[in-house]
């Protein structure tokens, strides 16, 4: 049996309340009758929770009204609007399904016409007036069915997708895609803030929120700690959340794979490695405020149902465009097949490719959201922490202390004015470039457990040549001459390091 059942039954005038149209299976016997009683007892307008208690099902939500008719005995047909349940839900999860439920409610009050779906075209009305049977009537009738039968479907889906267990990446872009908490968090992620200071600040952004149910939210999902110190009370931020695109997983699978046809596999695997090194280029360069609504518009598509429902199937691998429409059915229809798939391809997340006679919808991007420590306490972490997260083949060789102290005490030294002068290098001098470096520049990390670099001391020297005279030259030559005095070389080419040990240059 399916997790929950919509029911819409009508009451007869032969033969008194029944269950008119199900979705997306028939209800049993015992639920019917349960049905039908609670039905019949009930004469005023709104909704209502009825245990059910059978082998299938524990509860239904329901919710009776009545529209008008112009062939009802009294001008209005009596309606009751049931969805069954195997569990009782949640105070939030009633609220949004509640919503739903009176939004098909609405919707039925709205046009005047569908009392005609409760009568077939052979049937008498309750009043002893022949219904019309000529073949344009018998259209309007089938019509107005069809009508309150795909309102009901939504209804259905709706409902699954609100009860449905949601992915943490969903909860995440839900919560994500509120200014109030994305501008929170940044805010928190430079340092503590005084929760009398964030209130000030909160209100002056007019967010149109309530700010102690947002510091709740942030609570509830470990995103800050509220800690008194001394006489203050502060807001400290201890997760902040990153988004970011990175290229489809399912990618690497068909270059091995002869799932698709061998020019749709080259299509895909061309378009994404075409987007991502146009991505890595313009990566790091883009404004600040751009980055910002770039990550806003991810959060976005992962927090619309149908959006982020057509992306978990998409990472599996492409989808024929004419199997869609079963896909965007899982969710609340809010939105058309157009638009979801015109709005991904707007955010550059999907592309289309068309192959003898057949469209293929594929994942040019996916979106990864991950945990992350607040920028000022990426920053405080210790030294061997950040070293850690340097790819080995980016890091220099290891600084000695006694280098280090006599580098601390050049640069400290007094009339060493390194603001007044400009340092550059010149093109093509053998500057290094590491991962997060413009070219030319110097890593700024190291890595304590890397041997030293052959042909580093040649290629360090090589590399003086474009630089002009500056502070720097003094310590170059005093380093050197340290360097020098501390590792004699010997005759042979070898050198004696001040421990006594042996090395033996390799020709």
């Amino acid at each position: 049996m399916p997790d929950l059942i919509v029911a819409l039954s009508y009451f007869d005038r032969k033969i008194g309340p029944t269950v008119y149209m199900e979705y997306p299976e028939r209800v049993g016997e015992e639920e019917k009758m349960t049905l039908n009683q609670i039905f019949d007892q009930t004469t005023s307008e709104g909704w209502f929770w009825h245990s059910l208690n059978t082998k299938d099902y524990a509860t239904s939500l329901n919710y009776y009204f009545e529209i008008k008719s112009d062939w009802a005995r009294g001008l209005k047909e009596m309606l009751m609007c049931s969805i069954l349940f195997k569990e009782k839900l949640n105070s939030e999860k009633e609220h949004e399904v509640l919503s739903w439920l009176t939004d098909f409610v609405m919707k039925m009050h709205g046009r005047p016409d569908l009392f005609k779906a409760f009568y077939p075209a052979s049937k008498q009305t309750p009043g002893g007036v022949e219904a019309p049977t000529t073949s344009e009537s018998d259209t309007e009738l089938n019509q107005s069915y069809v009508v309150v039968l795909k309102w009901l479907k939504e209804l259905y889906y709706s409902t699954r997708e609100e009860i449905r267990q949601k992915s943490e990446e969903e909860i995440i872009a839900n919560l994500m895609v509120n200014p109030a908490i994305f501008q929170t968090i940044r805010k928190l992620s430079k340092h503590p803030v005084r929760m009398s200071t964030l209130h000030a600040w909160f209100n002056e952004q007019q967010f149109n929120r309530d700010f102690e149910k947002i510091i709740s939210m942030l609570e509830e999902h470990k995103f800050i700690v509220i800690n008194k110190i001394g006489l203050e009370t502060y807001a400290i931020l201890v997760k902040s959340i990153d988004i970011f695109r990175i290229p489809p997983s399912c990618v690497l699978e068909f270059i091995d794979q002869k799932e698709l046809p061998p020019a749709v596999t080259e299509h895909y695997i061309s378009i994404v490695s075409d987007y991502f090194n146009r991505y890595q280029q313009r990566k790091g360069k883009q404004d600040p405020a751009m980055d910002e609504v770039e990550k806003l518009k991810l959060f976005s598509a992962m927090s619309m149902p149908k959006h982020y429902n057509l992306i978990a199937e998409l990472r599996k691998k492409p989808v024929a465009k004419s199997q869609i429409g079963a896909i965007l059915r899982q969710g609340p229809v809010v939105a058309t097949k157009i638009n979801v798939l015109e709005d991904l391809k707007a955010d550059d997340i999907i592309d289309e490719y068309e192959h003898e006679g057949m469209t293929y919808v594929m994942l040019k991007t996916d979106i990864n959201i991950v945990d992350q420590f607040p920028e000022y306490i990426q920053n405080a972490l210790p030294e061997n922490e950040k070293i850690a997260k340097i790819p080995r083949h980016y890091a220099l060789p290891p600084v000695p202390p006694d280098v280090q102290d006599d580098l601390k005490n050049m640069f400290t030294r007094e009339g060493f004015m390194i603001d007044q002068v400009e340092v550059q290098a010149k093109p093509g001098t053998g500057a290094g470039t590491g991962p997060n470096q413009e070219p030319g520049s110097i890593p700024s990390s190291v890595t304590p457990d890397l041997p030293p670099v052959p042909g580093a001391i040649d290629s360090a020297v090589a590399g003086t040549a474009g630089i002009d005279d500056s502070p720097f030259d003094d310590i170059v030559d005093k380093m050197t001459t340290k360097f020098i005095t501390s590792h004699p070389v010997d005759a042979d080419g070898g050198s004696t390091a001040p421990d006594g040990t042996r090395r033996t240059n390799k020709t």
